[in-house]
């Protein structure tokens, strides 16, 4: 079998964009997202919708997958104030139907893709976070920081100020 030259093929990467229309508005919609954004829209739902209880909870991953196409596949220009409120914009792009006609006109393989990939990150990041080695981080991570504490307690108590503190303390103590 004879080789091809890649260079021959003439492979130009995709920058299609479909047009929706919003009221007065033409809302263009990119048809496929370079790897570099979308491993970013990625980063940043994961990020987003991780809890104070290591696991993404399951709510805010679709809020922010949403706001995420919503920045990263349209044209629509959001300030910085109305993206504080995470709610609010999400209720009204998706109460509106906007986020619908959107969905609409992205290919259903580029939106099945990018979901899947964020759910087989999460996964990933869970099943880690759960392994031998994910468990002996958090330890190693947890004991550094003791460390650390022990030794600023430690210089705290060699101070001779506070160590008279100390001193006062206990005796009133008994």
């Amino acid at each position: 079998m004879a080789k091809v030259s890649f260079t021959k093929l003439g492979l130009a990467k995709n920058q299609e964009v479909k047009k929706v229309e919003w009221g007065e508005c033409t809302i263009e919609v990119k048809q496929y997202l370079p790897i570099n954004e979308k491993l970013n829209l990625i980063s940043n739902v994961i990020n987003a919708a991780h809890d104070e209880n290591n696991y993404s909870n399951p709510v805010k991953v679709d809020v922010y997958t949403t706001l995420e196409i919503m920045y990263a596949y349209t044209n629509i220009n959001f300030t910085e104030k109305q993206k504080e409120d995470v709610t609010k914009l999400y209720d009204l792009i998706v109460s509106s139907g906007l986020y619908a006609k959107v969905l609409e006109a992205i290919p259903g393989n580029e939106y099945c893709n990018l979901l899947n990939a964020i759910k087989k990150s999460i996964d990933a990041i869970y099943a880690y976070q759960n392994s031998v080695m994910g468990i002996l981080d958090t330890i190693s991570t947890d004991y550094s920081n003791l460390n650390f504490d022990a030794t600023e307690i430690q210089q705290k108590l060699a101070d001779p100020n506070n160590m008279e503190l100390l001193k006062n303390v206990l005796t009133k103590l008994g």
